[in-house]
């Protein structure tokens, strides 16, 4: 699917382009080759995005100058490069609750053996800032830096529950609730049901409504004004005696977000950790 910076007609491209529009055409190769799992070529990139083949290849001569994206001889294709993951690596280097909750989140894997998350809320999604493998050979599909609908996630139902509830109905009204699995709520009303659940538990949960045959639970973070900056979350496969730990998995999730909130400042009181 092509994606596109605005009014973007190669063949209307002036000889004097402003330097804006360089820039955005810039950003929007970097948002593709971001999303792209294998090296591409000039005239595919330039199809996917809608730019002509000498306006890509001048754009990728520079980037590629600063490091930005990385050219492969041997195919003549380009995908990113360090420079990109070290410029994106700097938003976490400004992000407190990343540094406040590493240590937990390495704490929880050890005491539970399952995969944990860090994720921030981003407009009408949520992004994952971290992640630590479990023990298990169980593989989550999930990445640094990959995004994930709110209404059925744990880390994303805890996020929504804690929002104003003017921004909470925005979100949900944003967009259709996608359906992902049988479980997962599609209705608005069933949603705001759910976050009032999860308010008041303290923690949400996620049981195979974004994954068949995976239960996470989350909670959230929050900052010294009591607002929900980030949350938490641990993954558990549904195998075995694995649903069994519920209690013993939620309770964890629960104090590691407390203990990270009191970090941040939070002395709030009221976010109950009664198992439901």
């Amino acid at each position: 699917m092509a994606i596109s910076s605005g009014d973007m007609n190669p063949a209307a491209k002036p000889r004097g382009e402003s330097k804006v529009n360089s820039v955005d055409r810039a950003l929007v190769i970097l948002e593709y080759l971001g999303t792209q799992t294998k090296e591409v070529g000039v005239r595919e990139l330039g199809q996917a995005i809608g730019l002509s083949k000498s306006s890509v290849h001048r754009i990728l001569q520079t980037l590629r100058a600063r490091g930005f994206v990385r050219w492969n001889p041997d195919n003549a294709r380009y995908s990113l490069g360090m420079r990109a993951f070290e410029v994106g690596c700097g938003i976490l280097r400004s992000m407190e609750a990343h540094a406040a909750a590493k240590p937990h989140l390495e704490q929880l894997v050890n005491q539970l053996g399952e995969t944990a998350f860090l994720g921030v809320l981003d407009d009408s999604e949520f992004v994952y800032i971290d992640k630590i493998d479990g023990r298990r050979s169980v593989r989550m599909y999930a990445d640094i830096g990959a995004r994930k609908p709110l209404h059925s996630t744990a880390i994303g139902k805890a996020l929504l529950a804690h929002l104003d509830r003017a921004e909470s109905d925005r979100i949900i009204a944003a967009r259709p609730l996608a359906r992902f699995t049988k479980n997962t709520i599609t209705d608005a009303d069933a949603l705001r049901q759910e976050l009032e659940k999860v308010r008041r538990q303290g923690y949400a949960e996620d049981n195979e409504e974004t994954e068949e045959g995976l239960y996470c639970a989350g909670a959230p973070l929050f900052n010294y004004s009591g607002r929900p900056v980030a949350s938490i979350s641990v993954a558990v496969p549904k195998i075995g005696q694995q649903n069994l730990q519920r209690d013993r998995i939620v309770k964890a999730v629960v104090q590691a977000a407390q203990e990270i909130s009191a970090k941040l400042g939070y002395t709030g009181r009221g976010k109950g950790t009664t198992l439901g």
